[in-house]
């Protein structure tokens, strides 16, 4: 987004290797930048994030995570997410100072001081804190090329349907990874379902983000991107990563 600057917790570092699409797939490319110049025109937006990962225990084998989160982003400098998963409720309110991270269960909270706009803050907290939000990439301005730079090929399969909603199909193949991409058919053609599978080893894990709810350019008051703190509640640090 250009008025709205959008991260959604830095995604796995999924655009991240040596590749380069060599012969890019036109269609692809222009639904691509389709969903980008829609996206960087809006200025406030609202959705439903839901999250399948696939994780290797040691003990256990391969185990499932399921996480749902709800995104509300206004500007470039004000976000507001509640996530509901195996770490429980927890809710991140950012507002242009610094991001306040809050569990609901444990009733505490940090406080990360951060860069002034949503992108770069999201950039710097994933670097030093690890803190990662899915699926950033769909919101960059750069997502085009990003995934021209990253990947060996860009293919646009046809259209497939899910949730009875019409999609373009497409899928970003390097020797690591493949990453199925679906994307609406429609007028604002929003991204509706990302799947990334791992290639390597003996195991195949995937993770998959699926988009829903949208809500466009939504009022969105300043009170709720800012974090009150609940009775009782306990600060606590959080310590760089190394």
């Amino acid at each position: 987004m250009r008025n709205l600057v959008v991260g959604i917790f830095a995604s796995m570092m999924l655009f991240s290797g040596n590749a380069q699409v060599k012969k890019p797939d036109t269609i692809a490319v222009a639904i691509f930048d389709r969903m980008s110049d829609v996206i960087g025109e809006m200025s406030s937006i609202s959705f439903t994030l839901q999250i399948r990962d696939d994780e290797m225990n040691q003990d256990l084998g391969m185990i499932t995570r399921f996480t749902e989160s709800r995104v509300n982003f206004n500007g470039p400098n004000q976000m507001q997410i509640h996530s509901y998963g195996d770490k429980g409720h927890r809710g991140f309110w950012f507002s242009g100072e610094s991001l306040v991270c809050y569990s609901f269960e444990e009733n505490n909270y940090t406080i990360i001081d951060s860069p002034s706009n949503t992108l770069d803050m999201i950039n710097e907290v994933n670097d030093k804190y690890g803190i990662d939000f899915p699926a950033a990439d769909f919101f960059s301005p750069t997502f085009t090329d990003d995934v021209l730079s990253n990947f060996d090929e860009l293919k646009y399969v046809g259209m497939r349907t899910i949730s009875n909603k019409e999609c373009f199909y497409i899928i970003a193949k390097r020797d690591d990874m493949i990453v199925q991409l679906w994307i609406a058919n429609d007028a604002l053609n929003l991204p509706v379902k990302m799947l990334i599978m791992e290639i390597g080893g003996k195991v195949t894990e995937q993770y998959e983000v699926t988009f829903s709810n949208w809500d466009i350019n939504p009022f969105l008051p300043d009170a709720m991107f800012k974090f009150q703190t609940p009775p009782k509640a306990k600060k606590i640090s959080i310590l760089p990563r190394k």
